[in-house]
């Protein structure tokens, strides 16, 4: 009887972790076919494929409250040069999301930033980024949830 009481309590308290475990292995098997298509995506600007790939409380400068329309459309602007601003982020490669991006605490989900540059609090602070990106794991895939210009 005691050793089945030590195998459930060994399965409860080792099971949320191997959870958790599943996800990043999940999340990393996921990012580079995702990151390629996503980079693919912006290069040619369409927008139908792009869609589906932001969440759905995506953030852009300038176009936030009416989705991904007014970000697009902000992108077009030639004094903003969004889509080419997205491509030179996103050619530069990402890192895993800092803590700080989450004010210290623990992010509810798995997330990457590009530029690598915009990962170091000082850079974005000081303005030494001047676009930056932000993708998150949720729900088995990946998302773009952030491209914004620093630091408005």
């Amino acid at each position: 009887m005691k050793l089945s009481r030590l195998s459930i309590f060994l399965v409860l308290l080792l099971a949320p972790s191997a959870v958790g475990a599943n996800e990043k292995l999940d999340a990393q098997r996921a990012w580079k076919p995702f990151f390629e298509s996503f980079r693919a995506t912006v290069r040619k600007r369409d927008r139908a494929a792009l869609r589906g790939m932001l969440s759905t409380d995506f953030f852009s400068s300038g176009g936030n409250s009416e989705g991904a329309e007014a970000a697009f459309q902000f992108w077009d602007d030639p004094q903003v040069r969004g889509w080419d601003a997205f491509n030179r982020v996103l050619a530069q490669g990402t890192v895993a999301k800092a803590a700080w991006w989450n004010a210290g605490g623990k992010s509810k989900y798995i997330g990457r930033v590009a530029p690598p540059a915009a990962n170091i609090r000082r850079n974005v602070k000081r303005g030494a980024v001047h676009w930056y990106a932000i993708f998150e794991f949720r729900d088995g895939r990946w998302y773009c949830t952030v491209f914004n210009q620093c630091c408005d």
